[in-house]
């Protein structure tokens, strides 16, 4: 999921999402209030752990995105160059 879907969801920006995954920021509590309620989940119960596990599924799918992503465009890249190399023969 991409820092802005995420976002959105939660009611923040992705570049929030970013500042809190980089550590740059901290989110207050009403915005992990409202990461809880867009996933269900009873704030109280969120223990510490449970945070740090949240937070790295999320990481994990942002990577899995941004490698998807770099696959994407180096096929869409390499179907331009071969697009261009025909049209010159």
């Amino acid at each position: 999921m991409s820092q802005d879907r995420f976002g959105s969801k939660v009611g923040i920006s992705g570049k929030s999402v970013s500042a809190y995954e980089t550590g740059r920021c901290v989110p207050t509590v009403k915005i992990l209030s409202q990461i809880a309620e867009a996933y269900n989940v009873n704030f109280a119960e969120m223990s510490s752990s449970n945070r740090i596990c949240l937070s790295q599924r999320i990481e994990e799918l942002e990577s899995s995105f941004s490698r998807l992503k770099n696959e994407l465009e180096n096929i869409l890249s390499t179907e331009v160059l071969l697009e261009h190399m025909e049209r010159r023969e």
